[in-house]
């Protein structure tokens, strides 16, 4: 992956590039539903629905084009959404931009043009958008918090980069007053400067990962989401790479690697040292209730499946030669709503589908 397509606070690819190796595969693939030319995402005219308790719509979608200028710097992205078959919305954004969800069909984005960071709310279904922060700061990433019908964003100082902490975004006003949910973090000596910060909510909503990852390791704070702004148990050690998946005692991440394959480890709450979930894998995910790891060993469609409350791995059919788990953090390229005991995949030029974890059968 080319350093062109990162701005230059967004930082090196170091960090991420167990992620970067993953997605950047799936980037030249077809958008859902074939090649058309979704309108671009309006201004939705009725107010922002109640986001809590969201039920599920299920194979909503997002994609992120790089927009790249001559010399090959990367100057902005293209977000394109829609539903199974339907590309319902195009959405442009600057160069430092992320996207998460869907959840519930909707897409939380947050987008910077060099003076203010937006946070929006985009509607997969409805193909259009709501703005609901417009900040000073930057915001690095922000995700959907259904249970209590807000967004939580992290943000940065403009010039500095120096962390603000992660805020909740309730009143859906651009100018409301945001709630602090978590101070800033006091960086480890040897962690900065810090290129990303990944948030996580559990399963049920109740708990609140912050991974923060500087060039050669990163560290994992977690919180209760309703705390006073205070971290309740900081994960942390010198060979802990970018988040994977977090079930609200423990997070599993990559080790920090140059490359893939790379080792896939669980950091669970009270203990120094990550246990060692996989040994090698080029792609990895966790369900959306946190039960279970999948684990694609190489380009062949080998995949091994983990009960992450600690039984052994078992090797597993139906993952084709070339799938491998999408992303769901800030370097993230696209998104797919799935179940809750499944796992979004995709190969190179397809679109993607929900993999049933559960269901899949064993290996002979």
């Amino acid at each position: 992956m080319s350093g062109r397509r990162w701005s230059r606070w967004l930082g090196p690819p170091i960090a991420f590039v167990a992620v970067a190796l993953v997605l950047g595969r799936f980037q030249p693939g077809v958008e859902a539903g074939g090649r058309v030319t979704p309108r671009p995402a309006g201004v939705c005219a009725q107010a922002v629905p109640s986001l809590r308790g969201l039920r599920p719509e299920l194979g909503t979608w997002w994609r992120l084009v790089d927009r790249l200028d001559a010399s090959g710097t990367l100057v902005g992205r293209t977000l394109i959404a829609g539903r199974g078959g339907a590309t319902n919305l195009t959405l442009e954004l600057g160069a430092e931009s992320s996207a998460s969800g869907p959840v519930g069909g909707m897409i939380v984005v947050t987008s910077d043009d060099g003076r203010f960071s937006n946070v929006q709310i985009v509607s997969a279904l409805e193909g259009c958008s709501w703005l609901v922060h417009r900040s000073e700061d930057v915001a690095r990433s922000a995700i959907l918090d259904a249970s209590r019908g807000a967004v939580l964003a992290h943000y940065v100082t403009r010039e500095t980069r120096d962390d603000k902490g992660v805020w909740r975004i309730a009143g859906m006003d651009p100018a409301s007053t945001l709630q602090q949910v978590l101070g800033a973090l006091s960086a480890p000596p040897g962690l900065a400067p810090v290129w990303a910060t990944e948030l996580r909510l559990d399963p049920a909503g109740g708990k609140l990962a912050v991974q923060s990852c500087g060039e050669l390791r990163c560290v994992t704070r977690v919180a209760s989401i309703d705390g006073a702004g205070e971290a309740t148990e900081l994960l942390a050690g010198p060979d802990q790479g970018s988040i994977i998946g977090f079930d609200g005692a423990r997070i599993v991440t990559w080790a920090h690697c140059q490359g893939l394959p790379c080792s896939v480890q669980s950091w669970a709450s009270g203990r120094a040292n990550p246990q060692l979930l996989v040994d090698q894998a080029v792609g990895a995910a966790l369900t959306r209730d946190g039960r279970t790891v999948l684990a694609v060993l190489d380009d062949t469609g080998r995949a091994v499946r983990l009960d992450l409350a600690g039984s052994a791995g078992q090797r597993i059919l139906g993952v084709s030669a070339g799938d491998l788990p999408l992303g769901s953090g800030v370097g993230a390229y696209a998104g797919l709503e799935v179940g809750a005991g499944e796992i979004a995949l995709a190969a190179p030029g397809a679109d993607a589908r929900a993999f049933n974890l559960a269901g899949a059968a064993p290996a002979p």
